[in-house]
């Protein structure tokens, strides 16, 4: 694996004491791959992440490791919130309405490796941006292979959320249970016993990473 380091963003600041990477958040660009790279070492654009993964399989390390990059927002996993204290970022040049190609996603597994390896990050952090902001956000999306990535050991194991896996799947809980389901899964949802909008988002949320 090769990371390209010879472009810097200027987007970052240190992490607040006693915080380091426990989680790696996966993104999309939406925009073309210049256009990501202009905008994520724009100064004026205060948007960061650590890595930036092009479609050929390129790997460009934009913020150091132990800096905070800025590619969270407002986000929460597992009772944590401000999840760029916490993460490595990587954003995937990715419209969001396309399939990831193979040579992209070769890169994706490699850097999720070396990452989890070099901070002792566990398989099941590494999560999506829809996951800890479902109200805002809907990246890596629908296309992105969450699958592909449960089959090389990262991500949380999709057999215990898959409906073909399991007679006990979400879709046969009752309101209450399943959001309680979720909110143990790490999700950021108050038991309501209601279909009401945080839910619809986290189940929207859910369902792009575990369909």
């Amino acid at each position: 694996m090769h990371i390209i380091a010879n472009i810097i963003s200027p987007n970052f600041d240190e992490r607040p004491e006693g915080c380091k990477p426990q989680f790696v958040i996966l993104h999309y660009t939406e925009m073309l791959f210049d256009d990501a790279m202009d905008r994520l070492c724009d100064q004026n654009a205060k948007v960061s992440a650590h890595y930036l993964i092009k479609k050929t399989g390129e790997i460009y390390n934009l913020v150091p490791d132990q800096y905070r990059a800025w590619h969270a927002g407002k986000s929460y996993w597992k009772g944590l919130e401000k999840l760029n204290d916490h993460s490595i970022g990587i954003e995937m040049d990715n419209m969001g309405d396309e399939p990831f190609v193979k040579e992209q996603m070769d890169s994706c597994i490699a850097l999720c490796h070396f990452l989890m390896k070099k901070h002792d990050i566990s398989r099941e952090n590494v999560i999506g941006h829809s996951d800890i902001a479902p109200d805002r956000k809907i990246d890596p999306g629908v296309f992105f292979d969450w699958q592909l990535l449960d089959r090389n050991g990262i991500g949380i194991p999709c057999k215990h959320h898959s409906k073909n896996h399991s007679k006990h799947h979400i879709s046969h809980m009752n309101m209450s249970a399943k959001q309680r389901y979720l909110q143990d899964m790490g999700y950021k949802i108050e038991v309501t016993n209601a279909n009401d909008a945080q839910t619809q988002y986290v189940m929207r949320a859910f369902e792009s990473h575990f369909r």
